[in-house]
Order: structure tokens, then sequence, then C-alpha cells
């Protein structure tokens, strides 16, 4: 049985990015918050830093 590939927007979701503030690797899901002076720090540091993250 041949192995299954994976779809594109599976391989979209491993792209990985690297936050600014903490040198974290993350998923690019965690850099889509919405704010746009923000765009190179994930959601976690946005937290911290008092914004208002979904």
């Amino acid at each position: 049985m041949p192995e299954s590939t994976p779809l594109a927007a599976d391989s979209a979701s491993l792209v990985k990015r690297v936050c600014e503030k903490c040198r974290n690797e993350y998923t690019l899901d965690h850099f889509q918050h919405g704010i746009q002076e923000q765009d190179c720090v994930c959601k976690r540091c946005l937290r911290v830093m008092g914004y208002r993250v979904k």
C-alpha cells in the first residue's frame, strides 16, 4: 500500500517561524493574531505583554 502524501493545508501548517521576543519556534497560526505592529511576535508573548489575543 502506498504511503499517503500530506495535503497542502497540512504542510502549510507545519511551516515554522521564530518569535522575535521569546526566540521560540512556532507554527504560523501562532502569529495570526491581527495586531499589525506585532506581526513577528507570537500569541503567547503578546498575552504576557498585556495584549488581548484570541
